[in-house]
């Protein structure tokens, strides 16, 4: 092999061997300094890329960014805690976007927020706007909360505490009229309306328009995935799960105790939708006392017909069995 071929050849190794380290999946880790915890990044195979440096939140990366988070200095308490601010860093680490745009520090989580169709939900003196990667404000603060982009829409709360949802360029596309609307999954989103009757809120289904496509009637609900949904019909002790389709007809009728995993762990869980063909619900054997009940899993297709059922002595033994499953 001639030198000129051997140089050639190392080269192009170099070139792929770069840019396959530039273009693997970079996920956050932590590690504790001095009573305090710090995060960095590491690819796929647990090589740190991003150092840990004086970050004490690291966000999943997306379209290219991730959100970083400090406390703010001097610590300022408000509220239950303390104040939080966020900046966003590249893939090689380089800080691109200052750590200084206030985070909303609520009861339950702070509400840290990343890049969606380039653009990211900003909070400040108690509203939400609009910036885009070159720091520019395109949508004022003006929301109560404010959402990712998908599909072209975000859905925001306004100050009537209603919700909506705008475009890219802040035009309200569906109005507030709703107590509640959720993400879009499948065309559809999740509505309720309070219902004075049963001293609570039932839930339906709205379109990309804001259209009522099926009404609230169910006391609770899932989102739509690959044509048909998980409705409760029942209070939260003694109701039933069943599946509708997007005309809001029941594909199996209620008969099951939870359509998800009860976790109060930092785990995530993917179910309570339908994903490639296939999604699981849960019988108890004692349904009054679920947390100390022994459970049978069953994994539904598209047609509602049972493929497969396992029988587990408590939640715990099928929230490890998760976990394991899912490298978590």
């Amino acid at each position: 092999m001639s030198k000129s071929l051997v140089k050639s050849v190392s080269v192009s190794w170099i070139i792929l061997m770069l840019c396959t380290t530039a273009s693997a999946k970079l996920t956050p880790f932590y590690e504790q300094s001095n009573d305090e915890w710090y995060c960095g990044y590491k690819n796929d195979i647990g090589e740190i890329v991003i150092p840990i440096k004086k970050y004490e939140h690291c966000g999943d990366f997306s379209e290219g960014l991730a959100y970083v988070g400090e406390i703010a200095r001097p610590l300022v308490e408000v509220h239950s805690g303390y104040k939080y601010l966020q900046g966003f860093i590249d893939e090689t680490g380089n800080l691109v976007i200052p750590i200084e745009h206030e985070v909303l520090d609520g009861a339950l989580y702070t509400d840290f927020k990343s890049f969606s169709e380039g653009l990211v939900a900003i909070y400040r003196n108690g509203k939400y706007g609009y910036m885009n990667k070159q720091r520019e404000l395109v949508i004022p603060y003006q929301y109560q909360d404010a959402q990712d982009f998908k599909n072209g829409l975000a859905i925001v709360v306004n100050q009537n505490d209603k919700y909506g949802a705008i475009n890219r360029l802040g035009n309200t596309v569906i109005p507030f009229k709703f107590d509640y609307l959720s993400s879009f999954s499948d065309g559809l989103a999740l509505y309720t309306e309070d219902n004075h009757w049963n001293e609570g809120f039932q839930y339906g289904f709205v379109d990309l328009k804001g259209n009522i496509s099926i009404k609230a009637k169910w006391d609770s609900a899932c989102l739509f995935s690959e044509g048909l949904a998980a409705v409760r019909v029942g209070d939260y002790e003694t109701g039933k799960w069943g599946i509708i389709d997007k005309a809001g007809n029941f594909l199996v009728k209620p008969e099951y105790d939870a359509p998800q995993i009860q976790t109060w762990s930092d785990a995530d869980y993917d179910d309570c939708y339908y994903k490639k063909g296939k999604m699981d619900m849960y019988k108890y054997t004692n349904p009054e006392d679920p947390y100390e009940s022994s459970i049978t899993r069953y994994t539904l297709n598209h047609k509602g017909s049972i493929l497969a059922k396992k029988f587990y002595s408590n939640w715990n033994t099928i929230i490890d069995e998760f976990i394991k499953d899912n490298d978590l």
